[in-house]
């Protein structure tokens, strides 16, 4: 275990910066002599104009003024350079304790946020605990729950966590016994179609109820269309062959086509049903006998 150290405090007088300084001071004493010199260079050359006989002198008068305006703007450099010396240095100094100071409260920040790591940690689980046992009163997965990364702040109240999830849990639960009606009625709307309800219900996963009822009805609407032809088809088919014994044969060339087989069976329904048997088989082209004396 580490002795936790006495923090060592510096006086006001310390913290205000023991340091004895004076404002920069330059004393350019031939400033004014040389301004003057200056001053006539430029009203001398006023009124110079270059042209084609002084050409040359031209370019020797502008590369003197150059070198001039050289050596003022470096002798410039050099003496700010001195008298920015002490700054720098003073400077450099201070950002050295800065540093110092930054490094030891960032040592005791990592130390700090590893607890607080540990709080944080400690409350979602705390959280999980609690959803994982509403939810279960609920009956409700807790993988359903969309968990808020805020949840896990010091700062946030614990009735506001528990408010969200309740009102999450509602939502849950509305939308599953909006589901369970759904498929009740996907169910029954299957039933009297005659199609297999699995695959309808399925489908809820990505589409309304109103929409999975139309394409339900279209599939069914496609399913008799295509049954009707494929009867009248082999209607007209069977109607062009010849019954020969127990065959279908093509009068044109003799082919047998479809062999015909007899079964015989009991069958047992009401009056209605055995109606609906004669007519079922009547459409479909078989031929049907009483085994009645």
């Amino acid at each position: 275990m580490t002795e936790s150290k006495e923090l060592i405090a510096l006086d006001e007088k310390e913290v205000s910066f023991p340091v004895n300084f004076a404002p920069a001071q330059i004393d350019f004493t031939g400033y004014n002599k040389m301004k003057d010199r200056i001053d006539q260079l430029h009203e001398s050359l006023e009124g110079y104009v270059v042209t084609k006989d002084n050409l040359k002198e031209s370019k020797s008068t502008r590369a003197k003024l150059n070198k001039l305006k050289k050596a003022i703007k470096g002798r410039k450099v050099e003496i700010k350079k001195k008298a920015e010396a002490p700054i720098k240095d003073f400077n450099d100094k201070v950002e050295s304790l800065v540093a110092e100071i930054d490094d030891s409260s960032s040592k005791i920040s990592d130390g700090i946020k590893g607890y607080e790591d540990q709080e944080k940690q400690a409350r979602h689980e705390k959280n999980l605990k609690h959803i994982e046992a509403i939810c279960e009163l609920a009956e409700i997965d807790p993988s359903k729950i969309k968990y808020q990364s805020n949840w896990d702040n010091k700062s946030y109240s614990k009735t506001k966590f528990e408010n969200e999830v309740d009102q999450q849990i509602a939502l849950i639960q509305r939308q599953q016994a909006q589901y369970a009606d759904n498929v009740k009625i996907v169910s029954e709307k299957a039933n009297e179609l005659a199609l297999p309800a699995d695959h309808w219900i399925k489908t809820l996963d990505g589409h309304s109820l109103s929409e999975v009822l139309d394409a339900m009805t279209d599939y069914k609407s496609d399913l008799e269309a295509v049954s009707k032809a494929q009867k009248e088809t082999k209607l007209d088919t069977l109607k062009n062959l010849k019954k020969q014994g127990d065959k279908y044969i093509d009068p044109s060339n003799g082919e047998i086509k479809e062999k015909i087989i007899s079964i015989k069976m009991e069958v047992k329904g009401t009056k209605w049903q055995m109606e609906q048997l004669q007519s079922f088989l009547k459409d479909k082209g078989i031929e049907v006998h009483s085994l009645e004396d």
